[in-house]
């Protein structure tokens, strides 16, 4: 996404202004108002779990396309980045970069979690912080990222206690990688290769291999096409698959769905399974991309 027509708070009092409105003494990312209804953004969300490399490369692709662009293929998720933060990374230069006072602390984790709500998305921003004595966990801020006229980053809320490490400069330029990994994700899923899978018979399925009872399912995100053995797409119905599943309850991502006269209409991220509405056992997936296909979108 193209920022570049975005003013930085310090560079005009009216925008320093609307970023100290928002400041919190204390910010609690499970009950965040947004659009007058509260939000929790210390729920379960499924997630990717990556290298400050990794991260970059796909917010690298990220910055080539507007917000608008695509289609929103992922809707609710969290960023992980735990551990080494080199400063030859975009990522690590902004980080290791910030305006702190407290000179010795240095990052060494960046989580992030997505809420697509209407038509912005909201992220909620945690920076981990270690120096020779200590190591802590600090909720920095609630951006929104959104695009009219153009792409722009607004503050939701800002703790106050971040402000003794970041500038309201340093949160905007986070926030502009942090929206631009958004995009990048949207259009990774957007173009994934199809993987067609060829399937004689619908009988019953039972899904006993120990990843799908493991609190860390591995998703390699492909486009599913099922086809019958002469090639034909299949068409799942609404009924009974006779299907067995043995965990309690699992995430199921956002993405389109095409009914019966040709309408396409959005399908949010959903729960399933028995225990679907128990949150205490709720089984996240982890994300993945192959490696190959990103390297190909960077190098276009």
């Amino acid at each position: 996404m193209d920022f570049s027509l975005n003013r930085m708070p310090s560079t005009q009092k009216e925008i320093e202004w609307q970023w100290e409105r928002v400041v919190k003494e204390n910010i609690d990312f499970s009950e965040i108002r947004v659009n007058g209804a509260s939000c929790d953004f210390e729920a379960n969300l499924d997630y990717f779990n990556l290298t400050d490399t990794k991260a970059d490369q796909i917010s690298f692709i990220g910055r080539r396309y507007e917000f608008f662009e695509q289609a929103v293929g992922l809707r609710d998720f969290r960023l992980e980045i735990f551990g080494d933060i080199h400063q030859d990374t975009q990522i690590g230069m902004i980080l290791n970069g910030i305006s702190r006072y407290r000179e010795e602390s240095s990052p060494y984790g960046l989580f992030v979690s997505y809420r697509y709500i209407g038509e912005s998305v909201y992220c909620a921003i945690t920076v981990y912080l270690v120096d020779k004595n200590w190591g802590s966990e600090m909720d920095v801020a609630v951006i929104e990222v959104s695009q009219d006229e153009n792409a722009y980053v607004l503050p939701v809320e800002i703790s106050e206690e971040a402000l003794d490490y970041f500038s309201f400069d340093d949160i905007m330029r986070l926030a502009y990688w942090i929206g631009n990994f958004w995009a990048g994700v949207q259009y990774e899923i957007n173009n994934r290769p199809e993987e067609i899978r060829v399937v004689e018979q619908r009988g019953p399925i039972s899904l006993d291999d120990d990843a799908y009872k493991s609190q860390d399912r591995i998703v390699l995100i492909k486009r599913i096409v099922a086809v019958d053995k002469d090639g034909r797409p299949i068409e799942y119905g609404a009924t009974a698959s006779g299907r067995k599943y043995h965990v309690p309850s699992w995430g199921v991502r956002g993405h389109e769905r095409t009914l019966q006269y040709g309408r396409i209409i959005p399908v949010r991220a959903y729960r399933k399974g028995k225990e679907r509405n128990n949150p205490e056992i709720y089984i996240e997936k982890r994300y993945i991309f192959d490696d190959e296909k990103i390297d190909n979108d960077i190098n276009k």
